[in-house]
């Protein structure tokens, strides 16, 4: 093999990929830009009145942040441990090699007694080592299983892995029948998920409240120390998701569900099941933890959100990679707005106006950042003469715009103040407002491919990286191997332990 030829085309096509994603972000407000032109030539002298922009961000973003914020301030989450419900928890993973034997070392050694919890990991068409790593691990603990899909019909993408985790295998196969059912809790964790000891504690107190479908807790990003980018992530978990989610649990029990450290009440998944299709995550839908989520709001479940214990998975270390990740975040989002909120169906749902308009504002929130190009590309036509604009409320209006989130980024901080000193709060509020620009091109070519588009699934690189480990026998013999074996050899030979 030539590996200068096999980096060189690599590196072409991922050029050749970043040329075409910024090229297609580009477009929308490239017809912005020459409709705005065009009609100045139409009508001379064009007056374009912003007021309305201005009205939808008061709304949607000042005014509901700092109700937001309220919430928070008035009202809490109970939160409080217990070992009342019986866990599957079903780890999607398509050549997952660089990380599931950390994640399964972890899962498994949750502080929940080992005969109320499952563990079922889908090797969804791998075709690196990953099969390999699980059963090197069955052979230890007794409550791990494996589901295989062939190559040939794996890699269809997360929703399609973890139904047949769920309806082809849990339904059909597991040989332990909970009783009641409303016992049964089904978790999801992403194959780089590193959960907290106390997680299925938490969540078993909160389905105790047997309204509750669906939970989700806190998200960390494990690479935050790593990686500036990957920091400016965890802070995005930390401030937005947290704030949003947490203000929306006490208020209407609205959650949106995630895709990590995601936990859904099997008789939940009953009423939510699209039986034509043999489906509960819905197949097409780019962020399936998301659609979910809003489906078990429309069968009048409540979401719970809980911060107090996180699971921690790795943020991606490079802008290509992140804008691909978010590129699909924001298609699913507009998927969902679509499916949802633009549906008559939605609305002639009975589970009261308060959570509707609560899920509207929140999936809306994905078209901001494509009305602050709007923004941008009349102000700075106006800067330069080519049109005039108007805005009936004053300049204070604008700015309190601009910094509406500052709120959200502080309180965020604030909550995590050990590991981001007051010192950081400041620069820190600047830096990671920043960072959400990146967003605009993001969402830009999602709406784009969403029109152009069949959904497709992507799957984010993993930056965990290789170390080897060092393994010990009792007489001190050292043996170095990849991290991604040393549960093999700690069965088979038994040795002991110790990072290099």
């Amino acid at each position: 093999m030539n590996l200068p030829n096999v980096f060189f085309k690599g590196s072409i096509s991922n050029l050749t990929y970043l040329a075409m994603t910024i090229g297609v972000s580009l477009v929308a407000p490239f017809f912005i830009l020459v409709g705005t032109v065009g009609l100045n030539l139409v009508i001379p002298n064009l007056l374009v009145d912003t007021t309305f922009l201005t009205v939808y961000f008061v709304i949607t973003c000042t005014s509901y942040n700092l109700f937001l914020m309220f919430v928070i301030s008035t009202g809490q989450v109970v939160d409080g441990e217990d070992v009342a419900h019986y866990f599957s928890i079903l780890v999607p993973a398509y050549n997952e090699e660089k990380v599931i034997g950390k994640t399964l070392k972890r899962i498994l050694s949750l502080d929940y007694p080992p005969e109320l919890f499952e563990v079922i990991v889908v090797n969804d068409g791998s075709t690196d080592r990953t099969e390999r790593v699980v059963r090197n691990f069955q052979k230890r603990y007794s409550n791990l299983k494996l589901v295989n899909i062939s190559p040939e019909r794996g890699g269809n993408g997360k929703s399609s892995a973890l139904n047949t985790g769920f309806a082809d295998f849990l339904l059909c196969w597991r040989g332990l029948e909970v009783r009641p059912r409303q016992r049964w809790i089904i978790g999801v964790f992403d194959a780089d998920a590193l959960p907290e000891a106390n997680m299925l504690k938490q969540a078993s107190f909160q389905f105790n409240d047997l309204s509750v479908g669906g939970v989700q807790t806190l998200v960390r990003i494990k690479n935050r120390k790593a990686s500036f980018l990957a920091k400016l992530q965890d802070i995005e978990f930390l401030a937005f998701a947290r704030v949003v989610q947490y203000a929306r649990t006490i208020f209407t029990g609205a959650v949106a569900l995630g895709g990590n450290g995601q936990f859904v009440r099997a008789t939940a998944l009953d009423t939510v099941a699209i039986r034509e299709q043999q489906e509960y995550w819905k197949k097409d839908s780019l962020t399936e933890d998301l659609d979910m989520g809003v489906r078990l709001i429309a069968k009048r479940w409540k979401n719970r959100y809980i911060d107090s214990t996180a699971v921690h998975q790795e943020g991606t270390e490079t802008w290509l990679t992140m804008f691909r990740q978010r590129e699909r975040w924001a298609w699913g989002t507009l998927q969902a707005l679509v499916s949802f909120v633009l549906n008559p169906r939605f609305w002639a749902l009975k589970i009261g106006l308060k959570k509707k308009i609560d899920i509207s504002i929140y999936l809306f929130h994905i078209l901001v950042p494509f009305l602050v190009i709007l923004c941008w590309i009349w102000s700075g036509m106006s800067l330069v003469g080519l049109i005039d604009t108007y805005n009936s409320f004053p300049l204070a209006f604008c700015v309190a715009n601009g910094v509406s989130f500052f709120p959200f980024i502080g309180y965020g901080l604030w909550k995590e103040r050990k590991e981001y000193p007051l010192w950081q709060l400041v620069p820190l509020l600047f830096i990671t407002t920043a960072y959400t620009y990146h967003w605009i091109p993001c969402i830009t070519s999602a709406l784009l491919k969403l029109a152009t588009h069949k959904p497709i699934w992507s799957k984010t690189p993993r930056f965990d990286k290789q170390e080897p480990t060092i393994l010990k026998r009792e007489r001190d013999a050292v043996i170095i191997r990849p991290k991604e074996d040393e549960e093999a050899i700690i069965i088979e030979e038994g040795y002991h332990v110790k990072e290099a």
